[in-house]
């Protein structure tokens, strides 16, 4: 009765291990969620395809190809934000409370990208910030749980508004669109040029949905700078710089800010060539093995290289990917404590987060775009690689 008894007891426990074992086993399986949030329709509609696609090779990447991180698949779930605030925040929290996620990363607008901190703090998720630009973003708005790979408004100033002082002449008048993007840039690129000796004459505010730029252009040519900071994204873009050339101002002024992405640099075509601004990315200019990677596999699978906000995103992967690795764990405060002030390699050189802001510290480029015969558009020629301590900003965030 005894030896029964003891082989019963034997077969329980050993039904409870395996149960145990098993549920464990099925726990370590369950996937880590990533909601991606990006502008897949409307002005923005590139902007967060590079974004999506980036940040798909960067886990790709960070993982060797397995898509797994702990043991546990990884499962990006990708939201059209249409660049609409409101819609950012719905798709965050839908996210999080119907799917689950564990991380949030976006997003193309910067006004988006405000927006979904908010979610991002009540829900005490990690939000993985890139492209979007705005200082406000890890100034203003800033919470711990904002980290981006992004460069700011003021790095890009800090690189091509110190250029533009020092090489492209003394008076100049900022070219931006009237929302919170080019309000941003303006107070930046006026910063670094103002800091270098520069003068801005004048803001020149222009509605983001403007068509026709004719009279704001005349306004430009009444103040007859020696050069012009002229900041656009999205829409209407074509029809700015067409008609920049049409009234011939780059005979009369410089032209300058960041160039922009592969599409746009080929359309501009001659009209663009002999600029020399700040570039964010592109792709024939860092010169790393990481750099190497993307642009092949990036050629393979889309039949293009990648462009200007694909390497943000596919940073923003990386870091994800390392941090987790690193802290062996999902929990956020353990998290963030060892992303804050850790290093990564990216296609654009080893970038940091700086501890204080978690804004990721990283190399800039001062290019010229140039004509090559028997190629049909401009081609970029790297004049000067600014540093990531050259270019780091001011720390922003508020007390």
């Amino acid at each position: 009765m005894k030896g029964k008894f003891w082989y019963g007891l034997i077969s329980i426990m050993l039904v409870l291990a395996l149960g145990l074992s098993m549920s464990g086993q099925s726990v370590a399986q369950e996937p880590i969620k990533i909601g991606v949030l990006a502008a897949l329709s409307g002005p923005f509609e590139y902007y967060g395809i590079m974004q999506a696609r980036g940040f798909e090779l960067g886990i790709e990447y960070a993982t060797g190809g397995t898509n797994e991180v702990l043991g546990r698949p990884i499962e990006i779930l990708i939201e059209d934000t249409m660049a609409d605030p409101g819609q950012g925040v719905t798709r965050a929290r839908e996210l999080i409370e119907r799917h689950g996620v564990h991380f949030l990363q976006g997003s193309s607008s910067s006004a988006v990208a405000q927006a979904i901190q908010g979610v991002a703090e009540e829900y005490e998720r990690i939000f993985m910030v890139a492209p979007a630009a705005a200082d406000a973003i890890t100034g203003a708005n800033w919470n711990r749980y904002t980290f981006r790979t992004a460069s700011t408004t003021t790095q890009d100033a800090l690189s091509g508004g110190v250029y533009a002082a020092r090489e492209l002449g003394d008076d100049f008048v900022i070219f931006a669109p009237d929302n919170v993007w080019g309000h941003d840039t303006a107070k930046a690129w006026r910063a670094a040029i103002e800091g270098e000796g520069g003068r801005i004459l004048r803001d020149l505010f222009v509605p983001g949905d403007t068509t026709d730029f004719t009279p704001y252009i005349l306004r430009l040519t009444r103040e007859n700078p020696d050069g012009a900071v002229v900041a656009w994204a999205g829409a209407g873009a074509m029809q700015l710089f067409s008609q920049l050339e049409e009234f011939h101002i780059y005979e009369r002024m410089a032209i300058t800010s960041g160039l922009g992405d592969i599409f746009t640099i080929q359309a501009f075509g001659d009209s663009i060539v002999g600029s020399q601004g700040m570039m964010k990315y592109y792709y024939t200019l860092p010169d790393n093995k990481v750099n190497d990677w993307l642009v092949e596999t990036y050629m393979e699978r889309y039949n293009m290289p990648p462009d200007l906000f694909v390497p943000c995103a596919f940073s923003a992967a990386i870091a994800l990917v390392q941090a987790i690795e690193e802290a062996q764990t999902l929990d956020t405060d353990t998290l963030i404590a060892t992303m804050r002030g850790m290093s990564f390699e990216t296609p654009k050189g080893t970038m940091v987060f700086r501890a204080e802001d978690h804004q990721a510290l990283q190399e800039m480029y001062i290019v010229e775009a140039l004509a090559v015969e028997g190629v049909p558009f401009p081609q970029l020629r790297l004049l000067q690689v600014m540093s990531k301590e050259d270019t780091a900003p001011p720390i922003m965030v508020e007390d």
